[in-house]
């Protein structure tokens, strides 16, 4: 009996850690963090590495993205994928450098076809003139689920101490998910 305890815990781990991993809180935390990631470009890097970070944005962009923030007007707007995908372009080879690092998960809230994400962020863009991007920043994230998974359909952005205004959704409301600091 002994030898069938040990096998049996491990496996009783496993499936509970898999089950975790899979949930749909936790698939929409780790594609918040990969944004955020892919946005971020070091200093040391050149160009052409930074580029590949296109592959990752793509997959992670609705066909169409709404934007709003406070630091640059002409960012604020509904963008296709592609016009996202040359900006980025542009900030790759003009940035110095830029930094998005998740400092905490406020909530997540998910249903059937579409989430949303308030959390906390550090950020810095620092472009050869000037820093569009320096400090806390409270932002939200609404994400759509279609055939390829969930994508980026809308982010909302805020300096921290400043009410981040919901972009306007089509669909539902989701269903609150409970959301631990811990990323």
């Amino acid at each position: 009996m002994k030898r069938l305890g040990l096998p049996i815990f491990i496996a009783a781990l496993l499936g509970a850690f898999l089950f975790w991993w899979f949930s749909p809180v936790q698939i929409i935390k780790r594609k918040t963090k990969t944004l955020l990631e892919t946005l971020t470009l070091q200093a040391s890097t050149g160009a052409a590495t930074r580029q590949l970070g296109v592959y990752s944005l793509h997959a992670l962009l609705a066909d169409e993205v709404t934007l709003e923030g406070p630091a640059i007007r002409e960012a604020n707007g509904s963008f296709d994928r592609s016009q996202l995908e040359s900006a980025y372009s542009w900030l790759c080879q003009q940035a110095k450098h830029s930094q998005f690092d998740l400092i905490s998960f406020h909530s997540v809230k998910i249903d059937d076809q579409s989430a949303e994400v308030r959390f906390a962020l550090q950020a810095v863009v620092e472009l050869p003139a000037y820093r569009p991007a320096d400090g806390p920043y409270e932002a939200i994230f609404y994400w759509q689920r279609d055939d390829n998974g969930w994508r980026l359909s809308s982010a909302t952005w805020s300096e921290a101490g400043q009410k981040s205004k919901p972009a306007p959704k089509a669909a539902a409301k989701p269903q609150s998910s409970p959301a631990s600091d811990h990323p």
